[in-house]
């Protein structure tokens, strides 16, 4: 299981967007990507803003998820 993008909520208002992924669990660090600029979440609230954006414009967001704590993983 990984995290899909149903798991990721969205709000959306004319110049900003909020994601909200607080009901995924916590054991991971996560960037936020728009275009060159890149956004790193150190806290695991799981909810970030990205403001300043131009109303009426289609935006395509990256997120990346790494995981924290790797004692969870076996490798051989």
């Amino acid at each position: 299981g990984g995290i899909s993008e149903n798991a990721i909520k969205t709000v959306v208002t004319a110049t900003t967007v909020s994601f909200n992924w607080s009901t995924t669990t916590k054991e991971f660090s996560v960037s936020v990507s728009l275009h060159d600029t890149s956004q790193i979440i150190k806290n695991p609230s799981g909810f970030f803003v990205w403001s300043n954006l131009t109303p009426a414009t289609l935006y395509t967001f990256k997120f990346i998820f790494e995981q924290l704590h790797l004692e969870f993983i076996n490798v051989s």
